[in-house]
């Protein structure tokens, strides 16, 4: 990876309102725990510091995990990324929410190094791209910061502003054929067994 080969973050945005699950998301259980502490379990082994952005108080069951809030509240999951890099500092950091629980580390350190020489790698699959299953450079943060003082709250919308790498849905599917590390818990309809994990 480029920057001296530094060691990638794991960034969790877990401050979502939830409205279609009717609950906080990231509390659901799921198999020996909750969505969080999957989703963070699967980072672990790739990422050499974990950060949670979250504006309510969070039991973390493992050590040495941050947690932080949005500087931009109410604005999406863009504020979530902003707050998550802020505190990352230098360096990569891989953007995942917390209720996507089929995460594969392989398939976050190939995305990890497909960044390497870029600002962001993104998976673009049936012709949209995937923000939250994606690498951001701390250097992001100014076309991210522009985006939010503007009101305009799309990801998607400084991707214009940086060095993009489009990871596209065949790199993916050598670790994951159904590409369900992409999917999210958005319902109650979503819960196991319908996750395709």
């Amino acid at each position: 990876m480029a920057d001296g080969a530094m060691p990638l973050t794991g960034i969790v945005l877990a401050g979502g309102r939830s409205t279609r699950m009717g609950r906080d998301k990231a509390t659901l259980p799921w198999g020996d725990g909750d969505l969080l502490s999957t989703v963070l379990a699967a980072l672990a082994p790739v990422c050499a510091r974990l950060i949670v952005v979250s504006n309510v108080l969070r039991a973390i069951a493992l050590a040495e995990v941050t947690v932080v809030g949005d500087r931009y509240r109410g604005c999406g999951p863009l504020a979530g990324i902003h707050a998550g890099l802020l505190a990352a500092g230098a360096g990569y950091s891989f953007v995942a929410a917390c209720d996507m629980p089929c995460l594969r580390g392989d398939a976050v350190a190939y995305m990890a190094a497909a960044a390497a020489g870029y600002d962001a790698a993104v998976p673009f699959v049936d012709g949209h791209f995937n923000p939250l299953h994606a690498v951001y450079h701390h250097r992001c943060l100014p076309a991210i910061e522009a985006l939010l003082a503007s009101g305009r709250y799309r990801v998607v919308d400084f991707y214009g502003q940086v060095r993009l790498r489009r990871v596209e849905r065949e790199e993916l599917a050598r670790f994951d054929a159904g590409l369900g590390m992409l999917r999210n818990v958005n319902s109650p309809e979503d819960l196991p067994p319908g996750c395709g994990c």
